[in-house]
């Protein structure tokens, strides 16, 4: 294999992995999206049914800020990215640490919206 096609396939692959990552973050975003309109719903219809089901998947929030941290450390260990690839891996490292802490404020409204739920039926 010749030097370029050697360095042009390390680029394709490496395109590739922050496409993935780009995916992921992206998804992640969805998934705090959707748990926020779910945990919205649970607190202004009193429904402790959708409540639970938004604590219950906040592992979710947390296993993609896990899995996308690990992707992006390996980049950084394996790729020794250039500026603006080093901004952006920080930038989704910084992204999906504060995706994840919203998916943590979001299950506390879950919480009382379950907890007020109950209440009403005391």
């Amino acid at each position: 294999m010749e030097h370029t096609e050697l360095s042009q396939h390390y680029s394709q692959q490496y395109n590739s992995e922050l496409g993935d990552i780009r995916a992921k973050v992206l998804a992640m975003g969805g998934l705090v999206e959707q748990q926020l309109e779910r945990a919205i719903i649970a607190l202004a219809s009193g429904n402790s049914a959708e409540g639970e089901q938004v604590i219950t998947n906040d592992y979710q929030v947390n296993a993609y800020d896990v899995n996308i941290d690990e992707r992006c450390t390996g980049i950084l260990a394996r790729r020794q990215p250039t500026a603006s690839d080093l901004r952006l891996v920080l930038t989704v490292i910084k992204t999906t640490a504060d995706l994840e802490r919203i998916g943590d404020e979001i299950k506390r409204v879950a919480r009382m919206a379950v907890r007020l739920a109950a209440a009403d039926h005391n």
